[in-house]
């Protein structure tokens, strides 16, 4: 309901959209004095473009490095992680079995407790962060839309209704069914008016200006606008999500402020994937934190909690299982003190941020860290993620039957390690730009290096050393006081610490599992999570204890065939 002496304007934007602003007079008069001339949407928006086609955007040209070479260095540094992983692999089970084994079986033993200490260590910041992120989830998981509009910000933050979000949905012959579903849901968001969402579409695709200007004729009466962009994949290009995104941001951000005269500093861009389902507060809550942020705002990368179990239920189980453990691990990297997350899938940053990094990179397959490490480095190692506490669901893929399906996880699983290729990148950055703060780039190494490759290389020590170095005999000194030792082999020891701590990551597992599921995701739009014989009790126990072999079909064996790939591939 308006109040007294309110003022209505509708503003036409975008595709046949139109907002309402309605506002008191002290209000305007004081959004007036503190705005800068000539960037009003009220007397600049243009009604010419009723198809809602957008195909011109910013040509910032990438930077040489390398005197130019630096393709060539991709290239050879895309070998790495195979190298690394199979010079490991080789070391650890052949020649460590064969030579520390009988040679130097003190250094085995002290490389293997090495390895268990990073990994229990690993494990328990994992769990405790787990819990402590489920907490922060519940107190987020506030569906009011007006939660984040009446919340506190600094003194002279710019006013909440002068942002404006762009997203790109990125689509190559996705079900028009499905691009509904995630539509929905920014159509749903509290602040949807302030929302110009542009369709990311493929040339390759025959059906892409169809199924966009249908979209547009259900939604853009829902939104602040509506557009699409039609990519052109040129030569060098690698089609799919990044060269899409790509030219879609530089097209609707370059709409935006060219035509709608749309201040640059005020627009967020979001990149999301085509099952994409939001939180209904997702874009107030990356407003408010924009708003919050002062002048590191321009220097933030703005990251929900990715939840990969929309349709969790709907998987084969071991496929579930491991989206599940997905899940809940990313609820921990979020939480966690002790990491420093990078973006994954669905997150949000300014227009400054993007046009200094020069958008996305059209010629890679992984796009999410990779443009995180794009803008550290444009940006002298400025730019951190702020953490956004709430959760933003992506489906597990599916295909036709229960094999297929498999098939297409355990597929999906090698394209998203195509990503340890952003390590050879991260070296050729790193040795280019000195303007970025060594330990930036050098922390940035290590995180990367870490989730690409050492991981790997723990979870396989783990698993084999009881097997490879069992029978290596262990001095325990049982009493500190009395002096009573035990002979005991490395086996048994390794055994029942895998046993403790498999146990209680299986019952975290159940637990945390179904808070989410029953706590922060029933309810929510297109999330089926907890209805079905799977849903509860043992049934969904029986499927969740699968997790070890999850992790080795769908993690550590798709890792070494990534790797394999990308030292064979001669791209």
């Amino acid at each position: 309901m308006e109040s007294k002496g309110a003022v209505s304007e509708r503003t036409p934007l975008l595709g046949g959209a139109s907002i309402v602003s309605v506002a008191a007079p002290d209000l305007i008069n004081r959004a007036a004095e503190s705005s800068p001339p000539g960037i009003s949407l009220r007397e600049s928006v243009e009604r010419g473009k009723a198809s809602g086609l957008v195909n011109d955007g910013y040509k910032e040209e990438e930077e040489p490095v390398c005197c130019g070479q630096e393709q060539l260095a991709y290239s050879i540094l895309a070998r790495l992680p195979a190298i690394h992983t199979y010079a490991f692999l080789a070391f650890f089970l052949y020649f460590g079995h064969t030579w520390l084994l009988i040679q130097r079986p003190d250094i085995a033993v002290a490389i293997i407790g090495l390895i268990l200490v990073y990994a229990i260590t690993r494990f328990w910041i994992m769990w405790f962060s787990a819990f402590y992120g489920l907490s922060l989830l519940r107190k987020n998981d506030n569906r009011d839309p007006n939660h984040w509009q009446s919340q506190p910000r600094p003194l002279g933050a710019p006013d909440f209704y002068s942002v404006w979000h762009a997203v790109m949905i990125p689509s190559y012959k996705e079900p028009i069914g499905k691009l509904r579903q995630t539509i929905d849901t920014i159509a749903e968001q509290s602040i949807a008016k302030q929302i110009v969402l542009c369709m990311a579409m493929e040339e390759r695709d025959p059906n892409a200006v169809l199924v966009a200007e249908a979209l547009q004729a259900e939604y853009a009466g829902r939104l602040g606008g509506f557009c699409y962009a039609i990519h052109p994949v040129t030569p060098g290009e690698v089609p799919g999500k990044s060269s899409n995104e790509n030219w879609a941001a530089r097209c609707v951000s370059k709409y935006m402020v060219e035509k709608l005269r749309i201040p640059e500093r005020s627009i967020i861009l979001t990149t999301c994937d085509a099952d994409t389902f939001f939180h209904p507060n997702y874009f107030a809550y990356v407003t408010h934190a924009f708003l919050c942020d002062g002048d590191d705002r321009y220097h933030r990368v703005y990251q929900a909690v990715t939840n990969w179990m929309p349709n969790v239920l709907q998987v084969p189980a071991i496929c579930g299982t491991r989206y599940t453990v997905m899940s809940i691990a990313r609820v921990a990297e979020m939480a966690s003190p002790a990491t420093n997350p990078f973006p994954i899938a669905i997150y949000s940053l300014s227009l400054p941020l993007a046009k200094q990094a020069k958008f996305w990179d059209p010629t890679v397959i992984p796009e999410d860290w990779h443009m995180y490490f794009r803008c550290s480095m444009s940006d002298q190692g400025k730019v951190q993620v702020t953490r956004l506490m709430i959760l933003v669901g992506t489906e597990a893929v599916e295909g036709k039957n229960y094999l297929d399906t498999v098939k297409e996880c355990y597929d999906q699983s090698v394209r998203w390690q195509w990503g340890a290729t952003d390590v050879g990148y991260l070296l050729v950055q790193s040795v280019n730009r000195w303007d970025v703060p060594l330990h930036k780039r050098l922390s940035m190494l290590l995180c990367a290096y870490d989730h690409h490759l050492l991981t790997v290389a723990l979870v396989v020590s783990i698993i084999a050393s009881p097997i490879l170095y069992g029978k290596i005999p262990v001095m325990l000194d049982l009493d500190m006081w009395t002096g009573a030792e035990m002979i005991v082999a490395l086996q048994v020891i390794l055994s029942w610490l895998w046993l403790f701590h498999v146990s209680l990551h299986f019952m975290f597992l159940c637990y945390t599992d179904h808070r989410v599921r029953n706590e922060l995701l029933r309810g929510r739009s297109h999330f089926n999570v907890t209805e079905g014989f799977w849903a509860n009790g043992p049934p969904r126990w029986l499927s969740l204890i699968m997790f070890p072999f999850a992790d080795i079909f769908l993690f550590i064996v798709p890792t070494v065939h990534a790797h394999t790939k990308m030292f064979i591939s001669s791209n």
